[in-house]
C-alpha cells in the first residue's frame, strides 16, 4: 500500500532502509491522514465518525466503490495476491528459518531484536523515537494514559 500512497521512490527508500517514522512524519508525507496527540485521539475519531454518519449511506457506498475500483485498476489486487506468496517464500529462506529457530529457542523478543536491530526498530530506537508504551486504547473504554512521557 505504501507504493500507492507515497510513490515509487519514497516507498522504496522507506521499505529498503527500515527507517522508522513518527506519526507526525507519516502524516507529513501522506502515509496517514493525520496525527493527533494521544489525549485527543478519541475525540478526533468520534468527530470524524459523526461527520461521516451525516452523509447518506448510498453516497458513502458509491464513493467507496469508485475509489476502490480506481485502486484496483492501478494493480492493487495483483499486489495483494503477491504479498502472501512472498511472505510464504520468505519464511523458508535461511534468514526466515533462523528467525523461527531463535524465536523457538530464545524467545520471540530475541529473534526480533536480532532481525530488526540493524534497522533501529522502534523498540530499540533512542528513547525519544520509541512509541509511548503508556498510550493504551481499550475497546469500549475511554482512551487513558497510564503516566510517563508525553510522546
Amino acid at each position: 500500500m505504501w507504493l500507492y500512497r507515497l510513490g515509487l521512490t519514497r516507498a522504496k527508500e522507506l521499505a529498503l532502509s527500515g527507517r522508522d517514522l513518527s506519526g507526525a512524519e507519516a502524516a507529513a508525507i501522506g502515509l496517514v491522514n493525520r496525527a493527533v496527540p494521544f489525549e485527543d485521539l478519541e475525540e478526533t475519531v468520534r468527530a470524524e465518525a459523526e461527520a461521516l454518519a451525516r452523509i447518506p449511506l448510498t453516497q458513502l457506498a458509491a464513493m467507496k466503490l469508485i475509489v476502490n475500483q480506481a485502486y484496483e485498476s492501478m494493480g492493487l489486487h495483483g499486489t495483494q495476491i503477491l504479498g502472501p506468496i512472498l511472505d510464504g517464500l520468505m519464511r523458508n529462506t535461511p534468514e526466515g528459518r533462523e528467525f523461527v529457530e531463535v524465536a523457538r529457542g530464545e524467545g520471540v523478543g530475541e529473534a526480533i531484536r536480532r532481525r530488526d536491530g540493524p534497522f533501529g526498530d522502534y523498540s530499540q530506537a533512542p528513547r525519544e523515537r520509541q512509541p509511548a508504551r503508556d498510550h493504551v486504547v481499550e475497546p469500549g473504554a475511554k482512551a487513558r494514559r497510564t503516566g510517563g512521557s508525553s510522546r
